[in-house]
């Protein structure tokens, strides 16, 4: 018997409400945590229905799939909540373009590898990051078309899943190869930042 993916949210800012707005209209179950606790996040989840459900963000870390919806600076403390990340596929969405040491964190490295470092074990896929939060929770109508999210990830299994998933959140998926690679154009703010592609429909 199949045991259905657990999905969880880590973070309630902007991109962790969009994300949380994107499960919800889709009527996909989607845990959401913070280090506040969960009764900081029952209003929020009240808002937007039963799909999402506020936890202790103990609960949250040991879903399947986990999205670190945190600022870059707090990847390192995000990554010390578990002492061992193995079987967990976390999907970074942040951009440390802004973070005022970013030089002398990354020296060199992208941000996603930067951030595999902190979650040993952990299978990390870059998405859901390119687009300012207002733009990725915002309804498309269907005749217009589905909204382009892209993901990278040195695993292909694992960028299959998170690929997938898109598509049952209403979004499409448009697959970039490893993080060194084609997610390159996904670090801010590369070729692929900040751009609003829509999928239009066929026929």
């Amino acid at each position: 018997m199949t045991t259905a993916t657990r999905y969880a949210i880590v973070g309630s800012g902007n991109i962790g409400s969009a994300l949380a707005r994107l499960f919800a209209r889709a009527g996909v179950e989607v845990a959401i945590a913070n280090t506040r606790g969960p009764e900081s996040l029952r209003e929020v989840a009240a808002a937007l229905g039963p799909a999402v459900q506020p936890v202790a963000l103990a609960e949250a870390l040991d879903c399947d799939v986990i999205f670190m919806a945190v600022p870059f600076p707090a990847v390192e403390e995000f990554g010390r909540s578990r002492p061992d990340w193995t079987g967990k596929i976390v999907v970074d969405t942040t951009n440390a373009y802004f973070t005022p040491n970013a030089d002398e964190i990354l020296r060199g490295r992208l941000s996603s590898h930067y951030t595999a470092e902190q979650l040993p074990g952990a299978e990390v896929v870059k998405a859901f990051n390119q687009l300012p939060a207002n733009i990725l929770a915002a309804e498309l109508d269907p005749a217009v078309g589905r909204r382009v999210i892209f993901v990278a990830s040195d695993v292909p299994a694992v960028g299959d899943r998170i690929a997938d998933l898109i598509g049952k959140l209403g979004l499409a998926a448009v697959q970039l190869g490893r993080i060194g690679e084609g997610g390159r154009l996904i670090q801010a703010r590369n070729a692929l930042v900040l751009r609003n592609f829509i999928e239009q429909p066929m026929g």
